[in-house]
């Protein structure tokens, strides 16, 4: 069985990686400004602290990318 383990990372990363860590996860092909519109947008009609501290949450749980790691398991 194949697990997609969730990860941060450090290519396309603005601030922690976590918007790109998510896009990967989600589509290994989708673009990550994708995934910070989401985040924006939902900052906006959420309230920005509630998504600040989920991102933050997110930084902190989500494991680092390691740059040997080919992805396979």
């Amino acid at each position: 069985m194949y697990n997609r383990v969730r990860r941060t990372t450090g290519k396309n990363a603005k601030i922690f990686g976590v918007c790109a860590g998510l896009s990967r996860y989600i589509d290994p092909e989708a673009d990550p400004v994708i995934v910070r519109l989401i985040f924006v947008f939902m900052g906006l009609f959420s309230g920005v602290f509630p998504m600040v501290f989920i991102y933050l949450i997110l930084a902190m749980v989500l494991k680092r990318e390691d740059p040997t790691d080919d992805g396979q398991l």
